[in-house]
């Protein structure tokens, strides 16, 4: 039955339900990263419990976008050139790479890729604040209420992308009147569900919301979730400001800027071709 024929919404828990499982490993790791006293040895054990974890790991780290000149041959020897903070990027990267499915459908390659350049954006948005790290990973999951809703009905939501995108009309409205929640509700429930941090949880849940009510984390995920669907990388609910003759200083001084327009998507293809 088409979702839109459903009598009532589905409960939150079920549209989470065929998430693809994520590894414990990198929830854990979110967990111990901000704890300042935590040691490489400790944040290199628990990596290598999971073997196929730490083999995406090592090639990200072995990867064009970091221009390596040696190779990194160990999850230590990893944390040691890049630091703790960076290589929990890295593992949340390559965690949620190694869960997704359908990697070849349309939708799911736009997903991944407004995911990753989101991220990649609000890094460089955060530049050398030590919230930028935090940014790029709380970039990489906000899309996490979309892969669910996609994963509970696929062809009803890429239907529906389809629609409010040529329509011109609100997707989080669709959403909430099919699904009874958002994308960025489901996934503020999704990562409390999972007990990742509030900091993450909280730029996650306000993505959509007006940039002059943001700040920290929260603004700077924002701005990268709108200059990568500006810079033409996925659907996220943006679409409808694509014909704005005037958008915020900021926004306008970050989507048009050169790391925008040129070197993004040469990082997002290192990226992915680290990954294959």
């Amino acid at each position: 039955m088409p979702l839109s024929e459903l009598q009532a919404p589905p409960p939150l828990s079920r549209l989470a339900s065929r998430l693809p499982t994520f590894s414990p490993i990198a929830l854990r790791l979110l967990g111990i990263v901000s704890d300042d006293e935590v040691s490489f040895k400790e944040v290199a054990k628990l990596i290598q419990l999971d073997a196929a974890l730490s083999g995406e790991v090592l090639r990200l780290a072995n990867s064009g976008y970091y221009g390596r000149r040696s190779t990194i041959r160990s999850i230590l020897h990893a944390i040691g050139l890049l630091g703790i903070k960076r290589i929990t990027t890295l593992v949340i990267t390559a965690a949620l790479w190694g869960g997704l499915p359908r990697r070849t459908s349309p939708f799911m390659m736009g997903w991944w890729r407004h995911s990753i350049a989101s991220a990649l954006v609000s890094e460089f948005a955060g530049g050398s604040a030590e919230a930028a790290e935090g940014a790029y990973t709380a970039a990489i999951l906000h899309g996490l209420g979309q892969l669910a809703m996609y994963q509970y009905a696929p062809t009803d939501y890429e239907t529906l992308i389809a629609e409010v995108r040529v329509n011109g009309d609100d997707l989080l409205d669709h959403e909430r009147r099919i699904f009874g929640v958002d994308h960025a509700g489901l996934g503020d429930w999704i990562l409390e569900s999972w007990q990742v941090p509030q900091s993450i949880r909280g730029a996650v849940a306000s993505h959509h919301e007006r940039s002059t009510s943001l700040t920290g984390i929260s603004k700077i995920v924002h701005s990268g979730c709108f200059a990568a669907e500006w810079a033409g990388f996925g659907a996220c609910g943006w679409h409808g400001c694509h014909s704005m003759t005037e958008i915020p200083p900021d926004l306008e001084k970050l989507v048009n800027s050169e790391y925008v327009r040129e070197m993004l998507p040469q990082e997002i293809n290192g990226i992915e071709c680290s990954l294959l």
